[in-house]
């Protein structure tokens, strides 16, 4: 008997020591994970479904914790999700939570993420006491997308379609009349009538601006200063033949030959005068004719193209005369 006992009190004491040995690895291990491990607590305003007790909480793909607890919040309205997390920093106010998807596994988790500069707050309104500091929250991505697209239908069902096929029927109505109109036909007409009369016009002026005449015009010009420079070369020599006359002859001789002379010179001077007057008149008068017609294309293109009269300029008026 003695020696049962004995063996029952030994395998009792090694029994009791591994269950303490197991007990102290389990509560140091614990001990080092929950380690600066805090409370905090989130609200969303959208379905959870997907979210369970023990999901992950990741900052930027990062696990930081575990979720503790879903439940509905105080108000009934909102869903309250408390969660455990291992990180650094007044996360209440530097961070904000958002429900996310990991792929095609369709495993949801919490992801955490700091706020941008400027970025309105999604998260929706507490009106009650939590029982742990708060993290905000924002919609999540599939929650964003259905925001928008049921703002877009809100939008669309506001358009009054009939008014605009109304209003659209009615402008095909007005363009089609338009092009059957016989007034746009007769417009066509005469916009071509114009196009020919234009082109016969470009015709008129290219003849007035023809190089030709004009050259004409500056020979002229130059045959006339050609015989003025002949006519004071001519003076020249008569002047210099009268001043060897007047020490060769007498006086009375050579005062009446300088007189014939001079007479002679002065009659030849007038000449060459009114010539060179004539022709620089001739060629100011087609210079300014030539303005006048540029400057009445400027003015009144219509009555050219129409070759409407124009009426006589009173210094034509004077040349008739």
């Amino acid at each position: 008997m003695s020696t049962h006992a004995s063996n029952f009190k030994v395998g009792l004491f090694v029994i009791l020591g591994l269950a303490l040995g197991v007990g102290a690895i389990a509560w140091l291990g614990a001990s080092q994970y929950l380690k600066g491990a805090e409370k905090y607590v989130t609200f969303f305003n959208e379905s959870v479904q997907g979210l369970q007790n023990d999901s992950t909480v990741r900052y930027r793909g990062v696990e930081v914790g575990r979720v503790k607890a879903i439940r509905v919040a105080a108000d009934t309205r909102l869903i309250e999700v408390l969660m455990e997390i291992q990180f650094q920093g007044d996360l209440s106010k530097e961070l904000v939570a958002q429900l996310s998807t990991a792929g095609i596994t369709g495993i949801t988790f919490i992801e955490l993420d700091r706020r941008k500069p400027g970025e309105k707050d999604l998260s929706p309104k507490i009106d009650f006491v939590a029982e742990y500091p708060i993290i905000p929250s924002r919609p999540s991505e599939l929650q964003r997308i259905v925001s928008t697209l049921d703002s877009v239908m809100q939008q669309v069902q506001t358009i009054n379609f009939k008014m605009m096929g109304e209003r659209l029927d009615k402008a095909l109505q007005g363009v089609e009349k338009l092009f059957t109109d016989q007034r746009l036909q007769v417009t066509m007409e005469r916009i071509a009538d114009a196009s020919v009369k234009v082109d016969e016009l470009v015709g008129r002026v290219n003849r007035v601006l023809n190089q030709k005449s004009l050259d004409g015009l500056v020979g002229d010009s130059r045959k006339v200063l050609a015989e003025a420079k002949a006519a004071v070369a001519s003076a020249k020599v008569v002047v210099d033949q009268l001043a060897e006359d007047v020490k060769q002859m007498d006086l009375g001789n050579t005062g009446k030959r300088a007189g014939r002379l001079f007479e002679g010179l002065e009659q030849r001077s007038y000449q060459l005068a009114l010539e060179a007057q004539l022709t620089m008149q001739n060629l100011r008068e087609s210079s300014e004719s030539l303005k006048e017609l540029l400057h009445n294309i400027k003015r009144n293109p219509s009555s050219l193209i129409f070759a409407t009269p124009q009426p006589t300029s009173p210094r034509q008026e004077g040349r008739q005369q």
